[in-house]
């Protein structure tokens, strides 16, 4: 079997969408890691998390953040 040179344009495309899509940052690149004060020391789990960051509490979450309730998969501790 013999490839054409079409067949040829379309591996370089998947190549290069590959080799794109893998050189995007990850969320954690983007996101503010968890400070190193005081507070934050003590927190070794997402539950920690909340007790400050819901709403009515000490600092809430903005509203454009995502609910979600496993903090570390986008910020580094």
């Amino acid at each position: 079997m013999k490839l054409r040179k079409a067949d040829w344009w379309f591996v370089l495309f998947a190549v290069a969408v590959v080799v794109g899509v893998s050189l995007l940052p990850a969320p954690k690149d983007r996101n503010p890691v968890v400070p190193k004060n005081a507070e934050h020391q003590a927190v070794t789990a997402e539950k920690d998390c909340i007790v400050c960051h819901q709403a009515g509490a000490a600092k809430p979450l903005p509203d454009r953040h995502p609910r979600r309730q496993d903090c570390f998969r986008c910020h580094a501790r």
